[in-house]
């Protein structure tokens, strides 16, 4: 299988956004308070464009190899950004809004499990994507904004894992082109440099989706306060350079 063979902010901004919006959903929804929550985060490494969401389960339950997958999840909101940091979508529990959702996080290690296929064990498939059918029931296309993972080996037999996020059915026609047919990408064994063929594009490597574990609830009201002081704060300034 290639890698395409899936063919068919700062408080003051976008983290700031992402938090509040986090925030706001924990408080509407009163989690259990078993609960743990870990913030989402993940930069593209081609262009920039970037995700930011959070997910929570009931840390007092035991999970086989301490693996908690989409079946074991409280919540899991997830919201994808241009380069420019504006929001392009959002899925609210998206763990049981999209059929295809696949996540699987190793609670011993705080990993995130991207590694192999988006359908596999140690894969990741989220957002959506969804195959259209033409009335004789062939596939003809596809649609949705889609976060997902490959990992296709080299001639030499070496796994090539990285992640992708793709456009599918090009929904969002203003955005600029990435790489190949997606949006961005992140290659975890592979620099710029190389993805470019470009000696002086740099010599990072692509950035997994990341975890971290966020406050209890108590101290996210607290996040949300500053985020809202940290608003009003920029509103004022705006306000005042506007005079």
């Amino acid at each position: 299988m290639s890698s395409f063979g899936k063919s068919i902010v700062s408080l003051t901004g976008k983290t700031g956004v992402a938090i509040a919006i986090g925030t706001t959903l924990s408080l509407g929804t009163l989690a259990p308070a078993q609960a743990v929550t870990f913030r989402l985060s993940w930069t593209g490494q081609i262009l920039g464009y970037s995700a930011e969401g959070q997910f929570s389960y009931d840390d007092t339950q035991t999970y086989e190899d301490g693996i908690v997958r989409g079946d074991d999840l409280d919540a899991f909101d997830i919201s994808f950004f241009d380069p420019q940091g504006n929001l392009i979508q959002a899925f609210e529990d998206n763990h049981l809004t999209y059929a295809g959702f696949n996540f699987n996080f190793d609670t011993q290690t705080g990993e995130i499990l991207q590694d192999g296929f988006f359908n596999e064990p140690n894969g990741i498939d989220i957002g959506e994507y969804t195959v259209l059918f033409d009335e004789a029931g062939d596939p003809v296309g596809a649609t949705g904004l889609n976060f997902w993972s490959a990992a296709p080996l080299t001639p030499d037999g070496e796994p090539i894992p990285h992640v992708h996020l793709t456009d599918f059915g090009d929904e969002f026609p203003d955005l600029p082109v990435g790489f190949g047919p997606h949006l961005d990408v992140a290659f975890f064994t592979r620099t710029r440099a190389q993805l470019l063929d470009d000696p002086g594009a740099g010599e990072q490597f692509g950035q997994r989706m990341i975890a971290t574990q966020v406050p209890e609830p108590g101290a996210l009201v607290g996040l949300g306060a500053i985020a809202l002081l940290a608003g009003r704060w920029q509103r004022s300034k705006g306000q005042a350079k506007s005079v």
